[in-house]
Parts: C-alpha cells; sequence; structure tokens
C-alpha cells in the first residue's frame, strides 16, 4: 500500500491510489487524524525531531482508538523518537505519568525544541523516560 500525504495550513492532500486501495474505513479516518494533527501541532521551529512530530500525530490517532493492527504494542521500539506507533505508545506512557503532557509539550514546541521539555514536564530526560517505559513492560532498552 503507498501512501502519500501532503499538509499546510490549509489542506491534507491523499494519494486517490491510496484511497482506492483501502479495506478498511478505519484506515482511512485514522489517516486523517494523524494528517488532521499536523495542522494544529507545532513544530519547535523545525528543530523537534521528526519522529516526535510524527509520533505525535500518531498518538491522537491511539487516543481516537484506531490503531491498526501492524501498530508495535506497548513498551517494544528502540528509540523514544523512532516515530509512529513507537513514539505514539511511549508519549501515552508519558501522558500517563502526567495528565495533558503532549499538549503541555505540544504547547512548549511553539517556538523551538529542547528535550529539556521532558525534564520541565516530567522530571528526567527523554532517553531515562523510555527505559522506565520498556522497563514497565518488562523490556530492555
Amino acid at each position: 500500500m503507498e501512501l502519500h500525504t501532503y499538509q499546510s495550513i490549509h489542506e491534507i492532500h491523499l494519494s486517490a491510489r491510496w484511497i482506492n486501495n483501502i479495506q478498511v474505513m478505519e484506515e482511512f479516518i485514522g489517516v486523517l487524524y494523524h494528517e488532521t494533527t499536523h495542522v494544529w501541532q507545532w513544530f519547535g521551529n523545525n528543530e523537534a525531531p521528526t519522529g516526535l512530530t510524527e509520533g505525535i500525530a500518531d498518538y491522537v490517532r491511539l487516543k481516537a482508538n484506531y490503531i491498526p493492527d501492524h501498530w508495535v504494542k506497548a513498551g517494544e521500539g528502540d528509540k523514544w523518537d523512532h516515530g509512529y506507533d513507537v513514539t505514539a505508545r511511549f508519549l501515552d506512557y508519558c501522558d500517563g505519568l502526567r495528565n495533558g503532557f503532549v499538549a503541555d509539550l505540544n504547547k512548549k514546541m511553539r517556538n523551538g525544541y529542547n528535550d529539556q521539555y521532558f525534564v520541565e514536564l516530567l522530571g528526567k530526560m527523554p532517553d531515562q523516560l523510555f527505559t522506565d517505559y520498556k522497563a514497565k513492560y518488562g523490556n530492555i532498552a
């Protein structure tokens, strides 16, 4: 399956070929949640890791309960900022430590990005939080 999207302030473009190949409507809805998130989220003046911004978009999809079967399970993945499902699951863990964490992190990313935002909000650097997250699920970071 091939997916091409483009988003700007006013537009989200999806490949017609991809849309024609959709087997499950929930996949389409999930992609719309993801892409719509990119419209309103902050990118830290393009300083934020791409994996984090993609993870935030998939976090919104996760919270809306449009999770494809191929996503990693909680605790899986190699890096906190791997992106997409890995980072979405990690952000869900972080939000469990502090309700509203993802929204607050996004707000901080309005004018730039620094890993210290995690320290300000949760008291630890993201690498340490990822180690804690993996340990919670019995995985080794």
